[in-house]
């Protein structure tokens, strides 16, 4: 029978997502420092690629629980995927007005329209990073569906295996796929959302018996910390589909199914096994805890910061000045997001991922019968 995961907080996960996090923020940024004529930014963008969105969405298993109702389910995913999504695009539909009457001149309404308008087909063009919740829905309400009629978890591994193997299959089949089915690419990312419920899957299964090495002792994380690193240092460059090819799977695009899997799965063993060896502080604490937002405001820096960040930066192939500068902006990325983090939990924690907490200014969403209240609206 399942059994719901992590009751309690688990300190060694949210450093694993404080430090998946920190890796969003470098490698969104480290992207803007590569040219023709620097591979090392690429490299290293290249690495984090190769496994950081994949321990996302592993993680996010950790916390399933057995789904007593699909409709309760699907109105606890939308209150804490998508209404998160709305709520950033919200706040980014400004700023793209203020951002393009100071870069173009104009407030490009056009442009604008046509990036409120793609939410209708489940891609966040305001405010792009929140794929990941678009996407994060989707895998959930697959798995959902799926853990209605099978509870055991050997059946679920294979689930897992499955819907990874062919989901990575199928995105490297985009066009015939899409022919035969009449669903194009990133649309509500459909396609990224097979491989996601392959991680989710598998994440919900091992959890335990993760905890139970844990509670056995932590020195085995360190032989596993040094596999996953260097076997990840030794693979991650060998999926090559064609020249500057790096895993994107807000694309779809995951390259040769072997050594995506396996690049995948060492990286997220190193993290994982690093996260344990750490000792926790309120540093990885806060992040680990504000995953969700955080992931919002990233969207800011990545669409009206970090490409004018990394012009600044003069086209050097050094490792120690482009480490430094993307460790440096990153570090400084995350400090902003704080006082905002704090305001955000304060005032309207219901928008962005805490849809059970009253007050100050919203009620608890998810005890709020919508149907009834719908029901009573239209009858006044």
């Amino acid at each position: 029978m399942i059994k719901a995961n992590l009751k309690t907080r688990i300190e060694w996960v949210d450093t694993a997502k404080a430090l998946g996090m920190f890796l969003v923020f470098y490698g969104h940024f480290v992207k803007n420092l590569y040219s023709d004529s620097n591979d090392i930014a690429f490299l290293q963008h290249k690495y984090i690629y190769a496994f950081h969105m994949p321990l996302f969405f592993l993680i996010s298993g950790f916390y399933f629980k057995p789904v007593v109702s699909f409709s309760l389910k699907f109105k606890q995913l939308f209150l804490r995927r998508l209404l998160p999504v709305f709520a950033f695009a919200a706040l980014s539909l400004p700023l793209w007005f203020l951002y393009n009457y100071i870069i173009y001149d104009s407030l490009r309404l056009s442009t604008i329209i046509k990036q409120i308008l793609s939410y209708g087909r489940g891609n966040p063009q305001l405010n792009i990073i929140t794929w990941f919740l678009v996407c994060l829905f989707v895998a959930e309400i697959i798995i959902a569906a799926i853990t209605t009629v099978f509870k055991k978890p050997a059946v679920l591994f294979c689930f897992g295996v499955v819907f990874l193997i062919s989901g990575v299959i199928i995105s490297n089949r985009i066009e015939q796929f899409s022919a035969l089915t009449g669903i194009s690419k990133n649309v509500w990312f459909i396609h990224t959302a097979i491989v996601a419920v392959g991680f989710y899957l598998l994440g919900f299964v091992i959890y335990p018996y993760i905890n139970k090495l844990v509670k056995s002792g932590k020195w085995i994380f360190i032989p596993l910390m040094l596999i996953g690193f260097v076997g990840l240092f030794f693979t991650y460059n060998r999926n090559n589909s064609f020249v500057g090819f790096n895993v994107n799977m807000i694309t779809a695009q995951y390259g040769n199914l072997l050594w995506f899997v396996l690049s995948s799965f060492l990286g997220i063993l190193g993290i994982i096994s690093l996260s344990i060896l750490l000792k926790t502080n309120k540093v990885f604490d806060f992040i680990g805890k504000n995953t969700l937002i955080l992931i919002g405001l990233n969207g800011v820096f990545y669409a009206f910061i970090n490409k004018h960040l990394g012009d600044l930066f003069p086209d050097y192939d050094s490792w120690w000045l482009i480490t430094g500068y993307a460790l440096v902006v990153s570090v400084l990325s995350l400090l902003v997001c704080y006082p905002i983090i704090n305001m955000l939990n304060k005032y309207v924690p219901q928008l962005f991922g805490n849809a059970k907490k009253n007050g100050p200014l919203l009620p608890n969403l998810e005890s709020i019968n919508w149907r009834k209240t719908l029901r009573k609206k239209l009858n006044q």
